[in-house]
């Protein structure tokens, strides 16, 4: 009776190992990669009377990347700092209306398992399109990327250049003309060039 009893529980410690082990292969087969928010940035510039820039950060960034290669990017436009605290506040107010559209979303599609073809410290320029949602309007945008493999569980994404967002194809202008009324400068262009540095890691449950 006594081995009858141990050959069950020997069956069941097995089942629960089998359990166990499907669990961490369903879980890396669906791993993602977190921003790691303290080591990315995200710049944008606004060109007054066609020369004069003005250059601020979003803060506060968030985003991940799935095993299928969606990208996803959650940017806080309140978190805008141009170093001066009454632009950042018409910034806020009269151009991105954060109140109101508080985030601008991006998506991009990359290869599937695009580190797993990296060599560490190894840089891949791809071609993506990129979805991006701004003030209630989405746009799709082509551009070029430089993803790096900075170690096995950690991948930087940057722009490759500059990304010129035509904030006229958001329905911005009208924030744009108001900026230009209060600084009164002759004026600001609507091409907003935007770069990034972004670096991802892999979450523990896709450790290897």
């Amino acid at each position: 009776m006594k081995k009858k009893n141990q050959g069950k529980l020997m069956k069941f410690a097995s089942i629960l190992r089998a359990i166990a082990l499907s669990g961490l292969m369903i879980g890396s087969a669906q791993a993602e990669w977190s921003l790691d928010k303290d080591h990315s940035e995200l710049y944008f510039t606004f060109i007054k009377a066609a020369q004069v820039g003005t250059v601020g950060q979003f803060e506060s960034i968030d985003g991940s990347i799935s095993n299928a290669g969606k990208a996803l990017l959650t940017v806080e436009l309140g978190s805008l700092n141009t170093g001066i605290g009454k632009r950042d506040g018409r910034l806020r107010e009269i151009f991105f209306q954060t109140s109101q559209y508080p985030t601008a979303d991006i998506e991009v599609s990359l290869s599937k398992n695009l580190h797993e073809r990296l060599e560490v410290g190894e840089t891949e320029k791809v071609r993506v399109t990129a979805k991006v949602t701004l003030h209630g309007k989405t746009r799709r945008l082509r551009e070029s990327l430089n993803v790096t493999l900075l170690n096995n569980r950690t991948v930087e994404v940057a722009t490759a250049k500059p990304l010129l967002l035509d904030v006229s194809k958001f329905g911005l202008m009208p924030g744009i003309q108001a900026l230009i009324d209060l600084a009164g400068v002759k004026s600001i262009s609507q091409s907003v060039p935007v770069t990034f540095k972004l670096r991802f890691n892999q979450d523990a449950q896709g450790a290897t």
